[in-house]
């Protein structure tokens, strides 16, 4: 199997983390590439040149990292990506889902910053940026930061926060969220997520 990342990819990221946790990090070769100027190594498995993207043995790609865990997670169970209680799943997949539409909102930030001045649009900036704040306010009081256990909901959080601090530190989180801080602080030197840390810009 072939895994294709790039290492600042916080949608790899998640995938990238998942391994570890797995015990899988060495199992699956991952291959680094680069979707915005690729040689055709990713298009062959991803036409959409996205990451991350993942090869299976018989020739099958998976894209999309919540498709590439919940594979992941079938094919190898233990140990598990979601906890075994249905009430509790609920609430993580709903933690999950939050914290990947803060990664989307976030890369939204980062692509329309890149686009010249004249073409950015102001409302939509000012629009993501109200909606990334609120959605770090509602995680500070509905995502159990547990320190016992490392989900799925756990590493969404890590790697929405991460990606905040990597390209909109300006949007300063942690000061809308205290409680988020204090677990990121300890997620942080978790070494599936000290391992994967975007490189310095």
């Amino acid at each position: 199997m072939k895994l294709y990342v790039s290492l600042t990819s916080p949608f790899a990221r998640k995938v990238r983390i998942g391994l570890a946790e797995k015990g899988l990090a060495q199992r699956i070769e991952q291959i680094v590439v680069d979707p915005w100027n690729d040689d055709g190594t990713l298009t062959a498995t991803n036409p959409l040149s996205q990451v991350p993207a993942l090869q299976l043995d018989d020739g099958l790609a998976l894209t999309d990292s919540d498709t590439i865990l919940g594979w992941l997670d079938r094919a190898f169970p233990q140990p598990p990506l979601w906890p075994h209680a249905p009430q509790a799943r609920t609430h993580a997949e709903a933690i999950a889902a939050l914290a990947q539409t803060l990664l989307e909102y976030t890369v939204f930030l980062v692509l329309e910053g890149r686009r010249p001045p004249a073409t950015r649009s102001a409302p939509m900036i000012e629009r993501r940026t109200q909606s990334l704040i609120r959605g770090i306010e509602a995680l500070d009081h509905r995502f159990h930061a547990s320190t016992v256990h490392f989900h799925l909901d756990s590493i969404g959080v890590a790697c929405a926060l991460g990606y905040l601090d990597f390209r909109q530190p300006e949007l300063d989180w942690r000061r809308h969220a205290p409680k988020l801080a204090t677990w990121m602080e300890w997620a942080a030197q978790r070494p599936s997520v000290r391992g994967t840390a975007p490189p310095p810009a």
